[in-house]
C-alpha cells in the first residue's frame, strides 16, 4: 500500500498508568511507531476527543504534541482507597482492588476516540502501555485500508511490548542494567510487588479501542427507551441503574449482533433467549427493546436471586449464573474480588473479569455526561399503545388499521421476522401489538370490522423443508426444530411408526410457542402482563394437570420422566411430548419463574 511505503517511521512513548497520566518522552532504542501516540490529557486538557484541525501524523512532525521531558513528569500520586462502596447503601460496591479497572474502562468509554488504540495488559487493565492515535490517517485513508493499517500496528506493537517484558522480567532483579524502554516498563508496574508481574503480564498485551464517540451516541439514542426501561425495572422491584447495562452491551443499538450470536439491546444469546421470550420463525424478541428489557429484567433478578449479591448478579449476565456459582464454590469466594483473583477456568476470562467494571464506568459517564461530551440531547421517548390481536392477521393489515407509516410501525414492532413482514406468515392471535399513542381505540375499532379475509382462525402453511440424513429419525428431527413428532407426522402424512429414509425430504411445519412469563409493558401499568390468552391458556391447561384422570385397563402410569439435557427449556420439552409449558409446570410444581438444571428429572404428563 502505496500510502503505508510513504511514511517514515517515528518514535513510540511508553505510557504509565492512565490515571497517573505521565508518560516519557526519550525516544526508545527498540520500540518504533508509525501512527501517532496520543497521550492521556490533564484535567485541564480533558474534553471531547475530536479529531484535531491539522491532524498529526508520523508525517507531520510538527503536528504531534510534545510531552515534557522526564524530569518535569510528576511522581506518581498516592490514590485513595476505595473500600466498599461511594455510597455505603449502594448495592453496587466498588472494590479497592477492582478501582483501577474502573478509571480504565472510564476513560475508554469518556475520553478515548473510537480512531484511538490503547496498548495495555489483560492481567493488569490499568497498565497502558501506549495510546496510537490514527485521526490523522482516517483523513487521508479510506476505511478499508486504514483497518488494515491500524490492525497491522497493533499488532506490531503489541508484539514489540511483548519482548521488552520478557526482557524486563529477565532483567528485574538488576534494574540499573536495563535499557530506557524496560525500565519505562519496570516502573509502569512499581505499584506491584509481585516478583512474578512481568511474567504474569506476558502474552497479555491487547488493543483496545476508544468508545467516546459511540458512547456519545447512545447517550443520545437512550432517550427513547430510558424511561420505559426504567418503569419496568421499577415494576420488579430492581435498581434502575442496571438499565445502563445496553450501554456496555450493545451502545443502545438495536440492530446490534455479536459475531457468537447475540442481538438486540440486551444481546441475549438463543440459549438465554428461549428461557425469557420468544425466539421462533415468527418472532425474535431479542430485536424489541420493551420486550427485551422486560426479560433482562427478570434474568437479572434471578440472578441476584441465586447469587445474593449485585456484582456477582451483573458478572452472571455476561457469564452464565452456573458458571459464577461454580466458580465461587471451586474458590471458596464470597465476592466478586475473590473470582477475578482465584476463579482460573478458561471461560471466566477478559470480559467477564472486567464486565462488572465496565458497568460501573458505563454508567459514571452517563450521569457525569457533560465533563465528557458537554450538552447531550436526548431522543424524545417513544409513546405507544397497547393492543392485543384474536386471530392470524396479515402484517400489513395491523400496520394499515393503526395508521402508522411503515418506518414507524417497523420501529414499534421490530421483533416480527422477515416471513411474517412479507405476508408469507401471519401475526399470531393474543400477541401483543404497539401502536401510535392514542391509536388504540381507532385500531379496536376497524380490527372488530375486519371481514373473513383478513382475519384467520389459523396459521398460513409454510414449511421448512428437510432433506435425511444418516442417523435421523422422526423424534431427532422434532427436537432439533422445536416441533411435536405429531406435527411432523401429519404434515407429511406419514404413519406414527414410519421410518424416515436417507435423502427423503420431509415438510417441517413452523415452529410456534407462547412467551413465557410477562412479556411487555402497555401504557399505564405499573407492571407487565401477559395476554387474556396466555392467561387463559395457561389456567386450563393448570386445571386439566391438577383433574386426576379416570384410571384405564391398561394402567399406563400418568407420567413420563424426562431427564433435562444442555441447551433445552420447558418449551422444547413440552414440544416434544406434546404436551403444553402449563402441563409441565403443574406436573412438577414449577413457577413461572423456575429455571430448570440440566440433569434436573421432570414428570411429563401421558
Amino acid at each position: 500500500m502505496s500510502a503505508r511505503n510513504s511514511r517514515t517511521r517515528g518514535s513510540i512513548l511508553i505510557v504509565s498508568a492512565l490515571c497517573c497520566g505521565a508518560a516519557f518522552a526519550e525516544p526508545p532504542a527498540t520500540l518504533e511507531l508509525s501512527p501517532t501516540l496520543s497521550l492521556p490529557p490533564t484535567a485541564a486538557e480533558a474534553g471531547p476527543a475530536a479529531a484535531p484541525s491539522t491532524p498529526p501524523t508520523a508525517a507531520n512532525p510538527a503536528a504531534i504534541p510534545v510531552p515534557p521531558p522526564p524530569s518535569a513528569i510528576p511522581a506518581m500520586a498516592a490514590k485513595p482507597l476505595v473500600t466498599v462502596a461511594d455510597d455505603p447503601a449502594s448495592p453496587f460496591p466498588r472494590y479497592a482492588s477492582m478501582q483501577p479497572r474502573v478509571e480504565f474502562w472510564t476513560k475508554v468509554f469518556g475520553q478515548y476516540s473510537e480512531l484511538q488504540s490503547v496498548v495495555h495488559s489483560a492481567e493488569y487493565t490499568d497498565k497502558v502501555y501506549a495510546v496510537l492515535d490514527f485521526r490523522g490517517d482516517a483523513v487521508r485513508m479510506d476505511r478499508f485500508a486504514l483497518a488494515k493499517w491500524r490492525s497491522s500496528e497493533e499488532e506490531r506493537v503489541k508484539a514489540q511490548v511483548e519482548r521488552l517484558l520478557k526482557s524486563v522480567h529477565e532483567k528485574r532483579r538488576n534494574p540499573e542494567t536495563m535499557n530506557a524502554d524496560e525500565r519505562r516498563i519496570y516502573d509502569l508496574y512499581a505499584d506491584i510487588k509481585d516478583d512474578d508481574r512481568f511474567e504474569k503480564a506476558m502474552g497479555t498485551t491487547r488493543a483496545q479501542r476508544g468508545l467516546h464517540e459511540r458512547t456519545e451516541a447512545a447517550l443520545a439514542t437512550s432517550g427513547k427507551y430510558l424511561p420505559e426501561m426504567e418503569r419496568i425495572f421499577r415494576g420488579y422491584g430492581l435498581p434502575v441503574k442496571l438499565t445502563r447495562l445496553p450501554l456496555v452491551e450493545s451502545s443502545f443499538n438495536v440492530e446490534a449482533y455479536s459475531k457468537v450470536g447475540a442481538a438486540g439491546l440486551w444481546q441475549f444469546m438463543p440459549s438465554s433467549a428461549k428461557i425469557y421470550m420468544r425466539l421462533d420463525n415468527l418472532v425474535d424478541d431479542r430485536r424489541d427493546p420493551w420486550t427485551s428489557t422486560d426479560a433482562a429484567a427478570r434474568h437479572l433478578r434471578d440472578d441476584y436471586r441465586a447469587l445474593g449479591a449485585w456484582p456477582l448478579a451483573v458478572t452472571a449476565y455476561n457469564h452464565g449464573r452456573g458458571g459464577i456459582a461454580r466458580g465461587l464454590r471451586e474458590t471458596g469466594g464470597a465476592v466478586l474480588p475473590d473470582l477475578i483473583r482465584d476463579y482460573k477456568a478458561k471461560s471466566f476470562g477478559f470480559a467477564s473479569k472486567n464486565f462488572y467494571a465496565e458497568f460501573l464506568a458505563a454508567a459514571d459517564v452517563e450521569r457525569n455526561h457533560q465533563k465528557h461530551f458537554g450538552e447531550v440531547t436526548r431522543n424524545t421517548p417513544m409513546a405507544f399503545d397497547v393492543v392485543e390481536t384474536k386471530h392470524y392477521v396479515p402484517y400489513e393489515t395491523l400496520r394499515r388499521l393503526c395508521g402508522a407509516d411503515d418506518e414507524l410501525f417497523r420501529k414499534l414492532n421490530p421483533a416480527y421476522r422477515p416471513e411474517v413482514i412479507e405476508g408469507k406468515l401471519y401475526v399470531p392471535p393474543g400477541h401483543l401489538i404497539r401502536v401510535p399513542a392514542g391509536s388504540a381505540k381507532t385500531f379496536e375499532v376497524a380490527y372488530s370490522r375486519l371481514d373473513a379475509g383478513e382475519r384467520f382462525d389459523n396459521q398460513r402453511l409454510m414449511f421448512l423443508l428437510h432433506r435425511v440424513k444418516r442417523g435421523e429419525t422422526l423424534g431427532k428431527l422434532a427436537r432439533q426444530y422445536g416441533v411435536s413428532q405429531g406435527e411432523i407426522i401429519r404434515a407429511n402424512g406419514l404413519k406414527k411408526n414410519s421410518k424416515l429414509r436417507l435423502g427423503q425430504v420431509v415438510k417441517v411445519p413452523p415452529h410456534a410457542e407462547s412467551r413465557p412469563g410477562p412479556v411487555t409493558v402497555a401504557l399505564g401499568e405499573s407492571k407487565p402482563q401477559q395476554t387474556r390468552e396466555q392467561k387463559q391458556a395457561e389456567a386450563m391447561a393448570e386445571k386439566r394437570a391438577a383433574t386426576p384422570k379416570p384410571s384405564k385397563k391398561s394402567k399406563k402410569p400418568p407420567y413420563r420422566v424426562h431427564k433435562v439435557t444442555s441447551g433445552q427449556t420447558l418449551s422444547s420439552i413440552a414440544a416434544r411430548y406434546d404436551v403444553s409449558v402449563a402441563e409441565l409446570r403443574a406436573a412438577n410444581g414449577l413457577k413461572k419463574s423456575s429455571v430448570i438444571r440440566t440433569g434436573q428429572k421432570l414428570k411429563v404428563p401421558n
